[in-house]
C-alpha cells in the first residue's frame, strides 16, 4: 500500500494503552503523524517516538486549540484527525488510496465511526451511524475555537464536502465501570453547566427522561440487536440520564 500525501494528528495525555494501535493502523498509508502531548505521565510519548510519530509537548490548551496547532506542523495539507483510542480499518486504507488515485478530492469528508464495547463492535442503538467530520484540507479549514468538548470544523454551505464509505475503529471503553464512571462525570458537568443557566430538573424530569432514553434506544433504534453489550449502553445512558436532571433539581 502506498504511502499518501495525508498528515494524521492525534492529542494525547496518558494513552500508552492505545496509541500504539492508532499510530499502527495509519502507518501503512502515512509517514507524517503528529503526535501533540499535553504531559503524559506515562508511556505514551516514548512508545509513539518509536513508532516515528513527530511528538510534540503542548500545555494543555482546549480540544480546538490544541489540535490546530497541530494541523499548523503538518507536512500535507490534507488532515485526517483521530484520537488516541481510535484507528483506521483496513478498508479505509484502501478507499483513502482510491481516493487520492482518483484525483477528485472534497475540502472535506466525514467518517463513520463503529464505537466498540469492551472489544464488542456496536452497530445499533444511540452509538450507530456515528459520523463525524475528520478529514479535510487544512488550508481551507480551521477547527473552530470554543470551549465546546465536541469541537466542530469551520465550514459553511459552500464548502464542498462528502462522506467516506468505511469505517474509522473507535475503542470507547474496556470496561462497564470505566463507561458508568465517565457517564457520572458528564452528569455532573451538565448539571453545573446548565443549573448556571438556570434550567431546572428534579425526579420526575429524571425518571421520564431517563426511561424515554432507554427505550429509545434500546427498542426503538434496536440496540438489543448488540445483546449484552447493547443493554449496558443502554442502561449507562438511562443512569447518565437520569442523574443529570436529578443532580439539576438539587
Amino acid at each position: 500500500m502506498k504511502i499518501l500525501p495525508i498528515s494524521v494528528v492525534i492529542i494525547t495525555k496518558n494513552e500508552e494503552a492505545n496509541i500504539t494501535r492508532a499510530i499502527t493502523s495509519v502507518l501503512p498509508v502515512c509517514d507524517d503523524i503528529i503526535v501533540l502531548d499535553s504531559g503524559s505521565t506515562d508511556a505514551t510519548t516514548t512508545l509513539a517516538k518509536n513508532l516515528g510519530a513527530r511528538v510534540i509537548e503542548q500545555e494543555w490548551q482546549g480540544y480546538s486549540k490544541q489540535k490546530n496547532l497541530g494541523n499548523n506542523l503538518a507536512k500535507y495539507n490534507y488532515i485526517f484527525s483521530i484520537d488516541a483510542d481510535e484507528a483506521f480499518s483496513p478498508a479505509l486504507r484502501q478507499e483513502l488510496v482510491s481516493l487520492f488515485d482518483s484525483g477528485q478530492l472534497k475540502t472535506m469528508y466525514r467518517v463513520n465511526l463503529i464505537n466498540h464495547y469492551c472489544g464488542k463492535p456496536i452497530k445499533h442503538g444511540a452509538w450507530y451511524p456515528d459520523w463525524h467530520y475528520r478529514f479535510f484540507d487544512k488550508t481551507q479549514l480551521i477547527w473552530k475555537e470554543n470551549d465546546d468538548v465536541h469541537e466542530g470544523l469551520s465550514y459553511d454551505d459552500q464548502t464542498s464536502r462528502a462522506s467516506l464509505k468505511e469505517h474509522l475503529y473507535h475503542y470507547t471503553t474496556q470496561t462497564d465501570s470505566y463507561y458508568l464512571a465517565k457517564m457520572e462525570n458528564y452528569a455532573q458537568l451538565y448539571a453545573s453547566k446548565m443549573g448556571a443557566k438556570n434550567k431546572k430538573g428534579g425526579v420526575l424530569k429524571a425518571i421520564s427522561s431517563a426511561t424515554f432514553r432507554f427505550i429509545k434506544e434500546f427498542l426503538l433504534q434496536a440496540g438489543f440487536l448488540d445483546g449484552q453489550a447493547g443493554f449496558k449502553i443502554a442502561r449507562a445512558h438511562f443512569i447518565y440520564t437520569y442523574k443529570k436532571y436529578l443532580y439539576l433539581g438539587l
